[in-house]
């Protein structure tokens, strides 16, 4: 699936001037000099500057000490470590931890007896996690208040004693105490332990000092072995965090939690529900997102942009195009965003752009893509053990696919002896239709579309506890973020061939004409031999411009519908050449739409080599501002250094471009659409070859 770098350009001489006027501008070489930061907050010096940060209501929930909202759940990429950088800095007195003891390498306990958390077992476990969580702001409270002399005896006990140690290792010496009181089943052990630690809170209520004291507990996941051991204990260590937040009136406990670790506590704990409301999401609008990506900009310029639109047309061309085009390809999250916008400043950078073009975002968008599957396969390969197999064997097949036409891709999955051996602790559990589209929408692969409505994902934070229903009538479509990636056609799989190679050789669908792949194969066969053998000049003219007619129809139908002729009569002779409209929403095309207007693009017909001043002439008289202003010239020849001097008047009379296409290149257009490469790679190279040289 992997594609070569590519270089993207469109230098400012060709671009059209209506797109090219932004109001503010950014000073020379500032891209050169751009960078948004790290998409990976552990590594990103931008969060160093507090201007840069979007007070989102997480954020507000966070700093507010009476919010009533401890765990911030969400996905990767959501913030939540820069939501913990954040707090850090204006939380008032806070202390990091970053547990290691969710990774266990001893079974001090029979997990048995901790199942049910109503239990006298489970629940001293949650008093031993608070015990230790109230040695930390114990520590934390007398750093701020080192001459404070009147303290309580029990306090004054547990500074020289407990709190001497780490908070790891306090952690399992209180494990292990209980552990052993458990297998040993000595009460009077339990009951003193958990009296030890209603004493010291009780004690703890009673300190003054005033100010907010608060635990950030963040990067559970650096030290998750993803056990049932650990999932005990870290489901034991949330019911301590809540409450020693709600008992002590001075602290508070704040922890940081993937999404899909939190999903396996509320699978597993029968009393998740007292967490519910204390939970906050990390939900991103666009809004925000907008803001996110602009303060970010705005740290390259000496004199600062507004906000709100502004800074982002400063520095990307077209910016509300810009904008959709990065914004529609991404989840609704900062991660993906900055991932995307660097992408796209890199590939600007490497062209030596003054400005962010369309054809840098566009560039950057397999890149994107690539990044964007392999994170999802990483990020929920603990629930769903190789899940990144399954979502290979996507490769080559449709965007939206209906309900029986995932059933067929289900038997090919099962059908897989890859899938079965590596995917089969968890795969035959989803075979039903809806459990397999359930599990994709919770991972955030698919959407699901009912009749007449939008296509909903799934939020970011907690899971969405009532996602559509999967019935006959709803259209289940892959987010674009995975379209590159993929290679997923612009087509509804209704059901698959049972001779279908999942995840090697993409199916044909959609064919021109009601073709199947044999006649489609043929008609291609029979156009390349054309092409060979028509004679040049006036005798074959009109075999030359039918040859055109059907490259158009058989190599570009994805992307250019309606291909009509256009008949006109030079010298009293009918000459017809062709005319298409655009109907792509990605890619080459899409571009050419957005920078010219182009709803249609004429493809004159010559058949002969050399192109003459009239031929330019006479094509640019069809460009207006109605069907917009790029056009192509099929010929015979090859292109030719005395061309670019006519493509660049037409550049500067009517800011359009025209195209000269070769035989060769229509050659290569059929030659890739037999090998079922039906892609604008060619094309874009011969564009970019142009504009390269009429700058």
């Amino acid at each position: 699936m992997a594609r070569k770098s590519r270089r993207n350009s469109l230098p400012s001489a060709v671009i059209p001037k209506q797109q090219t006027d932004s109001g503010s501008r950014i000073p020379k070489g500032a891209i050169a000099k751009l960078n948004v930061g790290g998409s990976f907050a552990e590594y990103d010096p931008a969060l160093g500057d507090p201007g840069i940060y979007v007070l989102t209501p997480a954020f507000n929930a966070a700093l507010e000490p009476d919010s009533g909202k401890y765990f911030y759940v969400g996905r990767r990429g959501t913030g939540k470590t820069a939501l913990r950088t954040y707090c850090e800095s204006h939380g008032g007195y806070t202390q990091t931890i970053i547990p290691e003891i969710f990774s266990p390498s001893s079974q001090m306990f029979d997990l048995a007896l901790l199942q049910n958390p109503r239990k006298g077992p489970f629940r001293t476990l949650v008093a031993a996690f608070k015990r230790v969580l109230a040695d930390e702001l114990l520590l934390l409270w007398r750093s701020h208040h080192t001459t404070y002399a009147a303290l309580p005896n029990g306090i004054s006990q547990e500074l020289l004693g407990p709190c001497a140690q780490d908070f790891d290792s306090r952690a399992i010496d209180a494990i292990r105490r209980i552990a052993r009181a458990v297998a040993s089943e000595d009460d009077q052990q339990i009951v003193s332990e958990n009296k030890e630690t209603k004493l010291l809170i009780e004690e703890m209520k009673t300190l003054q000092g005033g100010g907010s004291y608060t635990l950030l507990v963040d990067s559970i996941d650096d030290f998750w072995d993803a056990s049932d051991q650990a999932l005990t204990y870290l489901t034991a260590f949330l019911h301590a965090c809540l409450e020693l937040s709600t008992q002590i009136p001075w602290a508070r406990v704040l922890m940081f939690l993937r999404e899909n670790i939190f999903e396996r506590v509320r699978s597993r704990d029968s009393e998740s529900s007292r967490l519910e409301t204390s939970i906050s999401g990390l939900a991103w609008t666009q809004k925000q997102l907008m803001e996110l990506v602009e303060k970010r900009l705005n740290r390259a310029l000496i004199a600062k942009l507004p906000l709100g639109g502004p800074t982002w047309n400063a520095f990307f061309e077209d910016g509300p195009t810009a904008r959709d085009q990065i914004f529609e390809f991404c989840h609704n999250r900062p991660r993906d965003i900055l991932i995307y916008v660097s992408h796209a400043i890199d590939a600007a950078k490497e062209n030596g752009h003054d400005k962010i073009l369309l054809e840098d975002i566009e560039g950057a968008r397999r890149k994107f893509s690539d990044n964007r599957l392999k994170d999802l396969g990483d990020e929920y390969a603990e629930n769903y053990p190789q899940v990144a197999l399954v979502l290979t064997r996507f490769y080559g097949l449709g965007q939206r696919f209906t309900v029986t036409g995932i059933e067929s891709l289900i038997d090919g999955l099962l059908a897989d002896k890859e899938v079965q051996r590596l995917c089969g602790s968890w795969i035959y559990e989803h075979q039903a239709p809806e459990r397999f589209v359930r599990m994709l929408y919770d991972v955030g692969f698919v959407g699901i579309q009912k009749p007449g409505r939008p296509v909903k994902f799934r939020a970011l934070g907690p899971q969405d506890t009532s996602p559509p229903a999967v019935d006959s009538e709803v259209t289940i479509a892959v987010h674009r973020c995975y379209w590159d990636a993929l290679d997923l056609q612009d087509t509804l799989i209704r059901s698959l061939p049972d001779s279908t190679e999942l995840g090697r050789v993409g199916i044909v669908s959609e064919l021109p004409g009601g073709l199947d792949p044999t006649s489609y194969e043929e008609h291609l066969a029979d156009l390349a031999e054309r092409l060979d053998t028509i004679p040049l000049g006036h005798a074959g003219s009109r075999s030359f411009e039918d040859a055109v007619g059907d490259v158009l129809r058989l190599c570009f139908f994805r992307a250019l519908d309606n291909v009509e002729a256009r008949a006109r009569t030079v010298e009293g002779e009918a000459i017809r050449d062709w005319i298409a409209s655009i109907r792509a929403h990605s890619g080459f095309w899409a571009i050419i739409r957005q920078r010219y207007g182009a709803t249609q693009v004429i493809w004159e017909c010559k058949n002969y080599v050399d192109l003459k001043a009239d031929d330019f002439q006479q094509v640019s008289y069809y460009l207006n501002d109605t069907i917009g202003k790029f056009a192509i010239i099929a010929f015979r020849g090859d292109m030719q250094p005395s061309y670019l001097t006519h493509i660049k008047r037409i550049s500067a009379d009517k800011n359009a471009l025209v195209l000269p296409l070769g035989i060769r290149d229509l050659k290569t257009f059929v030659r890739q659409a037999r090998a079922g490469k039906l892609k604008d790679t060619h094309i874009e190279d011969r564009y970019d070859g142009v504009v390269r040289k009429v700058s």
